[in-house]
């Protein structure tokens, strides 16, 4: 008898999540706070199964979801953001590459919403660029807000761009950053590969700021951080399931450890509002040696670049600069 009760009540239960996945995603347009990491997955679960095929104008309905309060940092994020990227000391304000990491699990709520026709498991970013008004603390409260643009945009390989905006704003009602992250849903079938730059323009002079060892578990790391864990960055084994043999680095990591080896040299936006603008040349399995460059005499935006690590190929190429 107690076989047949533990196998009704195991059906039952798998019965139960079945049910459950299958519901379509239940994104609420605010939050008191930010969502907890299992109310997050779920949602994005529930939109892998539900997903509607893409518009085929690809014009989309318009997603945000925003905190209805402010979000203060978190101080031990904080220091382990700081610690993982490599800064060698507290930097005398927030890097453009932190609110990010704070506020992803927002964005990733937007793209789980009914109304967004992508499963985003396996995408890969393509560029962003972080703004901010004015110098932030690390001990502020900001109000935060991820939209998306209905208008996706189909690339030269095929693939589709969509663009995130998510946005802090500050006690005063000032929008103090501003976020714009473009993330690539591949194609299956659209051709695959990175490519340096393609402008015929002769590279920038780079000067070395560091060498990079960038380990086989800096996804899982950067992920534990800002709730990423897209299985392309986790193991081999997830993200062979996406057509990469190793697990990738998340871009925005190195993003943020592009960012920390520029202030480790000094070189830090000098006059506000400042913006600094990436592009994401290849992905970089891991583990990887790579390159932090800068280029000092471009003006007026300071160049800079995370390299292979024989230099010959971009992987990010960066702007600084004062509006």
């Amino acid at each position: 008898m107690l076989p047949l009760l533990i196998g009704v009540a195991g059906a039952v239960l798998v019965l139960g999540l079945v049910i459950t996945l299958r519901c379509p995603p239940d994104v609420p347009a605010e939050l008191p706070g930010w969502p907890s990491l299992g109310f997050l997955y779920l949602q994005l679960l529930r939109s892998a199964l539900s997903r509607k095929k893409a518009p085929a104008d690809l014009k989309g309905k318009p997603v945000q979801v925003k905190l209805t309060a402010p979000a203060a940092f978190s101080t031990s994020r904080y220091a382990a953001f700081l610690k993982l990227v490599g800064y060698k000391a507290v930097p005398q304000q927030v890097p453009f590459s932190y609110p990010f990491v704070e506020s992803f699990r927002l964005s990733m709520l937007a793209m789980s919403h009914r109304d967004f026709p992508f499963n985003v498991l396996g995408a890969v970013l393509a560029r962003n660029s972080s703004s901010m008004s004015r110098p932030i603390r690390s001990d502020e409260a900001l109000t935060y807000t991820a939209s998306v643009d209905p208008d996706y945009v189909r690339n030269e390989k095929g693939h589709i761009e969509i663009q995130i905006v998510c946005t802090g704003t500050d006690s005063k009602g000032d929008q103090v950053w501003v976020n714009s992250l473009t993330v690539i849903v591949i194609n299956p079938k659209a051709k695959r590969g990175g490519g340096g730059s393609k402008t015929g323009e002769a590279p920038p002079t780079w000067q070395l700021l560091a060498n990079l060892s960038v380990l086989g578990n800096a996804g899982r790391a950067y992920g534990a951080l800002s709730g990423d864990r897209n299985p392309i960055h986790l193991s081999s084994l997830t993200s062979r399931l996406f057509g990469f043999k190793r697990p990738i680095a998340h871009a925005m990591y190195l993003v943020a450890c592009l960012e920390a080896e520029l202030a480790n040299a000094g070189y830090t936006a000098k006059a506000y509002p400042a913006v600094f603008e990436t592009e994401f040349k290849r992905p970089t399995p891991l583990p990887a040696k790579l390159q932090a460059v800068v280029s000092p005499a471009a003006q007026p935006a300071l160049q800079c670049a995370v390299l292979t690590g024989n230099a010959e190929k971009d992987v990010i190429l960066g702007r600084l600069y004062s509006k």
